[in-house]
């Protein structure tokens, strides 16, 4: 756990993101375990699927990303400062995104389970 979050706080660091939401956001989706793999296919800590590695890899970043650990933390991290930015610095809006997906959180609005993800990672955003 304390490598987990010292990657995070990292990774958080390196992508501008306040150490706090980064560390809620993973301890939401996977409780700081790197090997949750969800019913999605998403895997890690950060709970990253491979569209969304991807997508990192070749869109956000321009460059391969290994297979790791911190290698999961440095894409969830990356991906979340990239909502945070498509949504003009919108942390309810990134967060959204990053629970239900970019596109459909502009064409369909928040889901109910979405509105409650966002909710308890800002929740979360205080104890962490």
């Amino acid at each position: 756990r304390a490598f987990v979050r010292r990657r995070l706080d990292f990774w958080a660091g390196r992508y501008g993101i306040e150490p706090r939401l980064v560390r809620a956001v993973a301890w939401i989706e996977s409780g700081y375990q790197p090997h949750v793999v969800s019913t999605a296919g998403a895997v890690g800590v950060m709970q990253v699927t491979s569209a969304t590695w991807e997508f990192v890899e070749t869109v956000v970043l321009g460059r391969k990303v290994p297979r790791t650990v911190d290698g999961n933390i440095r894409v969830g991290a990356a991906f979340l400062a990239n909502l945070i930015e498509r949504f003009d610095g919108n942390v309810r809006k990134a967060l959204a995104a990053y629970h239900q997906g970019p596109h459909s959180v502009r064409t369909r609005g928040l889901f109910v389970e979405t509105k409650r993800y966002v909710a308890d990672v800002l929740a979360m955003r205080r104890r962490v």
